[in-house]
């Protein structure tokens, strides 16, 4: 996960630490220590959850995330050019007259690529 916003989005490594159980159920109801990642790239930040448990890792694979988060970006085009030579998979859906494109982070989360508007 964190090399894919790395790599294919060009986030930076904020932070990275090992949460202890008891924040980690306190936060999402899990009993795991969890690696806790922080990833930011022009006042976004994305936080990567993953637990150091085998067996929490086996039962959290086939568990899709949030449904879909905007990223904008002032040259959506270059950016969509730069996805596809990388064969990172582009979902394009026509919605009122336009199409919208999104691509799948490892997890399955959705990630809508907005053209930003100054």
């Amino acid at each position: 996960m964190q090399e894919f916003y790395i790599q294919a989005l060009g986030f930076e490594l904020g932070s990275e630490t090992i949460l202890s159980e008891s924040i980690v159920a306190d936060i999402f109801g899990i009993a795991a220590d969890c690696r806790f990642v922080k990833l930011h790239k022009d006042g976004f930040m994305i936080e990567i959850f993953e637990p150091l448990s085998l067996r929490l890792q086996e039962q959290m694979a086939h568990r899709v995330g949030i449904n879909h988060w905007g990223y904008c970006v002032t040259e959506r085009d270059i950016l969509l050019e730069t996805l596809r030579k990388g064969n990172v998979p582009i979902i394009e859906i026509k919605r009122n007259g336009r199409i919208v494109y999104f691509l799948a982070d490892p997890d399955g989360n959705r990630i809508e690529l907005r053209e930003c508007r100054e």
